[in-house]
């Protein structure tokens, strides 16, 4: 990759990707804009950066196309997502967040097509680094933008988000992805200890427990699975099996342990209320529409007429099935959980095998973003949302295939012995 066309490339990416975090835009360009459609500055922005993955993705449709071949289950579930609006009481709205979620899944699938695993990190880290200092300091100078002032979140610091779970959940992802990162100078291995804590730092005062949870389950599973595979001797197909166990486990236990916050921020008992009365709502509505759904993000904010009599009946506003495998039922119905399953057991399959490949923090990225990725959304809605993490796990998924890691390592030798590397067949 030349110098000009590398350039372009990590700007278009990495702007792509800034832009997706929400961070700044969403508290300064957009105050109180909580509208359906959003706000017509931020699309016109969002637009912009989907034009420049694209053109990304355009220079390099040789590698596109093959990726999407090997990624089929990910093609089906976009094409299921954009032909929803066929069925959706609001098909307009419904057209309009399908190609919202398209170009997000577009970065996704450049980051996997134009950067190796570790340059993915190392993006992504600057990125993080850029907002953890961009928070910190919006804290420290700006403490009536940087510290919310809200009933229910007083005193949580928020940096440079509308709301204390954008900077939980960005800090928890830069953990991760700080934690995986590979140092091999002085000067990097200080400046990866000094993000790392930062971040850390952030989420703690941040008290965003969502995603500090599911952070922490995730390096639990990770340390877990290391040790049965490297110290047990387990066989791979075992330690596999273990892991989703305890994958599942602890997402129970998270959303358990977060219906009690909810039903204190509604000021009602836990037993029945809460996100257990969200989800009994929710599981009835699939109960009507369990095959298609309502249309890819057709059903709240009075895109069906259904979701206002959840809003009546819990007196506040919902935005979402507070789970994200609740919310593809309800969205996309069977068909669209089905698709989901079978991308992210794709992802699972590709990430335990780069995990054994490689002995690097690095190869172990796409099994850990994963872990948190399915832990998350048991209390939250980030898969095939517009939404970084939903663009890091398809950059994961994507990146972890076996085909793909053979032909980067190919053209690494080759690159070493100074040969021209061959394009994707």
């Amino acid at each position: 990759m030349n110098g000009p066309r590398r350039a372009f490339d990590l700007i278009a990416l990495g702007g792509c990707a800034f832009i997706l975090t929400k961070a700044l835009l969403s508290r300064f360009l957009l105050p109180g804009d909580d509208s359906a459609d959003g706000n017509a500055f931020y699309k016109l922005i969002l637009t912009l950066s989907y034009l420049g993955v694209t053109t990304v993705l355009l220079a390099n449709y040789r590698e596109t196309l093959f990726v999407l071949r090997r990624n089929w289950c990910l093609v089906a579930l976009l094409v299921l997502t954009l032909l929803s609006c066929v069925w959706a009481n609001s098909p307009a709205i419904v057209l309009q967040r399908s190609i919202a979620v398209f170009g997000t899944t577009l970065l996704g699938l450049a980051l996997a097509v134009r950067l190796t695993l570790e340059d993915q990190l190392r993006l992504m880290s600057w990125l993080f680094r850029i907002i953890a200092v961009l928070s910190l300091t919006c804290v420290v100078l700006l403490p009536r933008y940087g510290i919310s002032s809200l009933a229910d979140q007083e005193g949580a610091w928020r940096g440079v988000f509308v709301q204390k779970n954008g900077l939980g959940s960005m800090m928890a992802l830069s953990v991760l992805v700080e934690w995986h990162l590979s140092t091999d100078t002085l000067f990097s291995k200080v400046l990866n200890r000094i993000a790392l804590l930062l971040s850390a730092a952030l989420l703690f005062f941040s008290s965003s427990i969502t995603p500090t949870l599911a952070l922490i389950g995730c390096l639990l599973l990770i340390q877990l699975y290391k040790f049965a595979l490297h110290r047990l001797r387990l066989r791979p197909p075992f330690a596999v099996a273990l892991s989703g166990l305890l994958l599942l486990t602890a997402g129970f236990a998270l959303s358990l342990l977060e219906n009690e916050r909810i039903a204190a921020t509604l000021g009602r008992s836990s037993d029945l209320t809460g996100r257990t009365e969200i989800w009994r709502w929710v599981l009835s509505y699939i109960a009507e529409h369990p095959i298609l759904g309502y249309g890819y993000s057709g059903f709240w904010f009075g895109a069906s007429p259904d979701s206002l009599a959840i809003d009546r009946a819990m007196g506040i506003r919902i935005m979402y099935s507070h789970n994200g495998y609740l919310e593809i039922l309800l969205t996309l119905g069977g068909v669209g959980f089905v698709l989901v399953l079978a991308f992210l057991g794709t992802g699972m399959k590709r990430a335990f095998y780069c995990s054994e490949r490689g002995q690097t923090s690095t190869h172990l990225w796409p099994l850990a973003l994963l872990f948190f990725v399915i832990l998350h959304n048991f209390a939250e809605c980030t898969i095939l949302f517009q939404d970084l993490e939903w663009a890091l796990s398809v950059a994961a998924v994507v990146a972890a295939d076996a085909v793909l890691l053979e032909s980067v390592a190919v053209q690494e030798q080759e690159a070493s012995l100074l040969v021209p590397s061959e394009e994707f067949s």
